[in-house]
């Protein structure tokens, strides 16, 4: 298994990371992620972790940053690839990334992801007492 930074997605590739999504629920309308959007953020500073199977990728993070705090977006591993500790591995990935630039690290995981809850738990994170998500998506 390998963990690679993506500086750099084509429609190619976008394509990969969007199957991943959709297969792990993490791809919907309503949050308007297309090629574009995931460029812009890379151009901003961010990148893509992809996990390799020989060729074969089955899991994926987006990363974006703010100069404080490295956000992780969209962290799902394939169905028939979970429980392996590819997650765990695209997590530490991540995590030291965060270490490199010198940031905390930020993620939100769905209520009902009792699995997803527990690997980060596992990795140090904490929810954030006192605070409520919340998101308009109709401008």
């Amino acid at each position: 298994m390998t963990i690679k930074r993506c500086y750099k997605v084509d429609s190619e590739l976008f394509d990969q990371i969007m199957r991943i999504w959709a297969e792990t629920g993490l791809a919907s309308p309503a949050r308007a992620d297309d090629l574009s959007t995931v460029q812009g953020s890379i151009a901003g500073g961010g990148c893509i972790l992809i996990a390799l199977s020989e060729d074969r990728m089955v899991g994926t993070a987006w990363l974006t940053h703010d100069f404080r705090r490295l956000y992780i977006h969209h962290m799902g591993v394939l169905p028939e690839y979970q429980n392996r500790g590819i997650g765990r591995m695209i997590m530490a990935e991540a995590l030291g990334m965060a270490r490199e630039l010198g940031y905390q690290a930020k993620l939100e995981v769905h209520k009902d992801n009792p699995k997803a809850m527990h690997l980060y738990e596992s990795m140090g994170f904490k929810p954030l007492e006192g605070y409520y998500s919340m998101i308009k998506r109709d401008l």
